[in-house]
């Protein structure tokens, strides 16, 4: 039998060996209390970093935006790729040993390619490889040419699963006529699109595509492959009705009018009458740089959103509205007395008030000279009884509603739609008369007077004719009437002789002195309104416009220009708008042959034969030439790109002429254009003297280019 003295040994043994596994399993615990609570706190970020490595997920991939093209298939919007480059320093199949042979090479060429120092990229890939980056960003928007030249450097093109290297693929919005109908072509930006870029981006916008990606460190999200589950469909092409040569004469005229008289903003639209094409628009707004000097930026549409009272050139629909009623015809006299006149308490003055005004006048000659009193007391003699007959006739020539412009943001026009309706009062009769207590855009104007020349039948001012997809069409979209007639033909006929007596030279008419001399005739009107202010006008601030179209004869084209709140001093439609449109009209009728007859024969057949002479210059160029004007030529060989020309008395030869390379060429008996096109592209800075033709070049043809080399060239 065991004594008591073992049995208590044996008892405070185990005790002891109790507490000392209890205090280890306490340990334990808490070290796993302490782990896990450093995992989910201290350690949080690291942790799910590394399971987010291993994520994967179906991402949608954006396709590529189509491209917004002018008339003749120029680009006006177009998206470009640019790519960011990123390494993952963790990939699994990266030879190190390739890595480090080429590393050194591999960061002079970045350095080249990107810009930058070479030591600076050497230390970006060690810090990278010390921190096991997955994502490591080494450039930012790299453009396609960079892109192409570092996809070809050594270790990069040994591909992404054995040097890391990813080429992340973006895409930037361009224009490449810059301000150019900027605001209509539209801006591309996630939730702030404008113009065409929003009216129409789910064509442009394509079919987004899936792809299979894993999320790496950092947040990035990268593809596990280069295949697609679903390939992403590139947006359409939209095909505008811009003509860019237009719209280039259009900004310019524009432009110099609102620099010259120091105007808030303006706007010019050229149209065509039977389609509704809009082939030029110009919005431009006043704005300072940085060192308060003025300049102006397409900034907002006015064209389209911004409606404003129109002043005089609502005229022509209050005498329609008279003319329809068959209360008055052209030749009704009104009587405005001396240029002053009050309506309830309200004066309305002439332009001539002070010079005794217009006195007894036909209701042709109130349009002609743009007679306030005259309009106004035309209106109220025919509608006086009965003035929602008025608000009707508006109605019925479509100016009361939108146009249904397919762009976003169309002003809405405001027209009283029954008598009493808001601001209603005894002068809104004869204040409507005049273009005020009405509210139209310049679009919405356009129409109007586009209808008048379209032979009653209004169009919709249209920007697109066409969806295509790699040239091909897809969509065609047909011009849209928007009211099949707004008057009747006599009516027609009585308002097409206000707008051309209006224009006519030498006579009456407001713009009767801006259309002198000009091969082409015109019919329109000029407009001039105060500017809205705190609820009255502004004293001294004014919008001057002219709307017309031509020929006045035929009409192809009509066009309205608005210039807002000038601060020259003047501010009449006829000095200020009318120059814009003038501007308009003769390069249209200076270029486009329609307006011009051509013979099927050779020019030179109809005439004396007498052979012209001509520069030097391109082969091409005087080869196209001669052929349509029926020249015989002889070529001594067809090889060379340039030739010189000997007038014989039967035909033109045409000597082929060779240029050294790195050597000064020949350019004498050139023209400007070609002599400056040889000598900038051999590198030669270039000084010209006089015009006409090349007699005389300061450096020798022949004589080795040297760097940096100037020439001078004398013209005459």
């Amino acid at each position: 039998m065991r004594s008591a003295s073992n049995n208590t040994s044996e008892t405070t043994i185990k005790t002891g060996r109790f507490w000392v596994l209890f205090i280890s399993l306490c340990f334990v615990g808490i070290a796993i209390l302490w782990r896990i609570f450093s995992i989910q706190t201290i350690e949080h970020e690291h942790w799910t970093e590394r399971g987010a490595e291993f994520k994967h997920s179906i991402r949608n991939i954006a396709p590529a935006r189509g491209q917004i093209q002018a008339r003749d298939g120029s680009l006006l919007a177009t998206s470009v790729p640019v790519y960011d480059l990123r390494w993952d320093s963790k990939c699994e199949a990266i030879e190190w040993s390739i890595y480090n042979e080429k590393l050194d090479s591999l960061c002079s060429r970045f350095a080249d390619i990107l810009g930058g120092d070479a030591r600076d990229f050497s230390k970006h890939f060690e810090t990278a490889k010390s921190k096991g980056s997955r994502a490591a960003l080494f450039a930012k928007n790299i453009p396609f040419t960079k892109y192409k030249s570092l996809k070809s450097l050594p270790f990069i093109r040994e591909g992404r699963y054995k040097s890391g290297f990813v080429f992340e693929r973006k895409e930037v919005r361009k224009k490449p006529f810059g301000q150019l109908a900027k605001r209509t072509i539209g801006i591309d930006r996630e939730n702030s699109r404008v113009g065409i870029e929003l009216a129409w981006n789910k064509e442009l916008g394509g079919v987004e595509g899936k792809q299979m990606q894993k999320r790496i460190s950092g947040g990035a999200w990268l593809p596990v492959t280069d295949e697609f589950i679903i390939e992403p469909q590139e947006g359409l092409d939209v095909v505008t009705t811009i003509d860019m040569h237009l719209q280039d004469v259009a900004s310019s005229a524009l432009r110099n009018q609102l620099f010259k008289h120091d105007a808030e903003w303006g706007v010019v639209v050229l149209m065509e009458v039977k389609t509704g094409y809009v082939r030029a628009i110009s919005n431009l707004k006043r704005l300072e740089d940085s060192n308060g000097l003025p300049y102006y930026n397409e900034s907002y549409n006015h064209a389209l959103g911004t409606a404003v009272e129109p002043g005089s050139t609502f005229k022509l629909a209050s005498l329609m509205a008279c003319l329809e009623s068959g209360k008055m015809g052209l030749e009704d006299i009104v009587d405005t007395e001396n240029g002053e006149y009050y309506f309830h308490d309200r004066r309305m003055r002439d332009s001539n008030w002070k010079e005794g005004g217009h006195g007894k006048i036909s209701l042709r000659e109130c349009f002609e000279m743009s007679s306030n009193i005259g309009s106004a007391l035309s209106v109220k003699q025919c509608f006086s009884l009965e003035p929602q007959e008025f608000l009707d006739q508006l109605k019925l020539m479509g100016i009361t509603e939108p146009l249904g412009v397919n762009l976003v943001g169309e002003g809405i026009p405001k027209v009283y739609s029954t008598v009493g309706e808001g601001d209603w009062s005894g002068i809104s009769l004869t204040q409507m008369a005049i273009g005020y207590e009405v509210t139209q855009t310049p679009l919405q104007t356009l129409a109007l007077y586009g209808a008048i020349a379209n032979n009653g039948k209004m169009m919709r001012p249209t920007f697109v004719t066409e969806t295509q997809r790699k040239g091909i069409t897809v969509e065609n979209f047909e011009p849209v009437v928007v009211k099949n007639r707004i008057c009747s033909s006599s009516t027609l006929r009585e308002c097409k002789i206000m707008l051309e007596s209006a224009c006519l030279p030498g006579g009456k008419g407001t713009a009767s002195n801006l259309f002198v001399n000009k091969p082409y005739t015109v019919a329109g009107k000029t407009g001039t309104s105060k500017i809205a202010e705190n609820g009255g006008y502004a004293s001294g601030r004014y919008r001057a416009s002219f709307t017309g179209y031509f020929p006045a004869d035929n009409p192809e084209f009509v066009c309205i220009v608005v210039i807002a709140d000038t601060k020259s001093g003047s501010y009449y439609g006829s000095t200020i708008a009318a120059p814009v449109f003038m501007d308009l009209a003769d390069l249209i009728y200076a270029t486009d042959p329609s307006f011009h007859s051509v013979s099927d024969e050779p020019l030179l057949a109809l005439t004396e034969r007498h052979l012209p002479t001509s520069k030097n210059g391109a082969r091409e160029e005087l080869v196209g030439l001669y052929k349509i004007l029926g020249v015989p030529f002889i070529q001594t060989n067809e090889e060379g790109d340039w030739v010189r020309v000997t007038t014989e008395s039967d035909n033109v030869k045409l000597t082929t002429q060779n240029f050294e390379d790195k050597a000064v060429p020949d350019v004498r008996g050139m023209g400007l254009r070609d002599a400056l096109y040889l000598l900038e592209n051999a590198g030669v800075k270039v000084r010209h003297e006089g015009n006409g033709t090349v007699r005389k070049q300061s450096i020798p043809a022949g004589t080795p280019l040297t760097p940096k080399s100037t020439i001078t060239i004398e013209l005459s």
